[in-house]
């Protein structure tokens, strides 16, 4: 991992953390055109369940299609964790943890499903900013639990 670079190192830095954030938000708050346009057009987001094959999201559409899937959840909310990078001129690679919380109520019951998720991502600095040109979501193990939702 890089720690010092370029000047620019630390705006590249935080203008990473800010897609990875805004990936998050666009999930939660179902913005499908918001979500799509963090990608670049021809990009790959792949899910995974610890050793399974994943499943493979190629191109706007078939992006389009993760944020409407999170709909059949009461609530969502991905919590950022940690995040590195490396940046090598107008690509870099990167890892982010994250705790995914998908809400569902049965019979007034509400259950929390919580999901570890490693994502491994590759990047591309394009004239709008920073894209995902690739994303691995490596849900490495999940719990559940009761919520009381408010």
């Amino acid at each position: 991992m890089t720690t010092q670079g370029a000047p620019d190192d630390h705006a590249d830095r935080l203008a990473l953390r800010a897609l990875v954030d805004a990936y998050a938000a666009a999930a939660d708050g179902r913005d499908v055109d918001r979500f799509v346009g963090l990608f670049l057009p021809d990009a790959i987001l792949s899910a995974r369940r610890g050793d399974s094959s994943p499943a493979l999201y190629t191109g706007a559409a078939r992006l389009a299609e993760i944020p409407e899937r999170l709909g059949r959840y009461r609530h969502t909310f991905h919590d950022i964790g940690h995040q590195w990078a490396e940046i090598a001129g107008d690509r870099a690679t990167g890892e982010v943890g994250c705790r995914a919380h998908h809400v569902t109520e049965h019979e007034e019951v509400a259950i929390d499903l919580v999901l570890t998720i490693r994502y491994r991502d590759v990047y591309a600095r394009t004239p709008a900013g920073w894209r995902f040109a690739s994303r691995d979501v490596h849900i490495v193990w999940t719990t559940e639990e009761p919520v009381t939702v408010l």
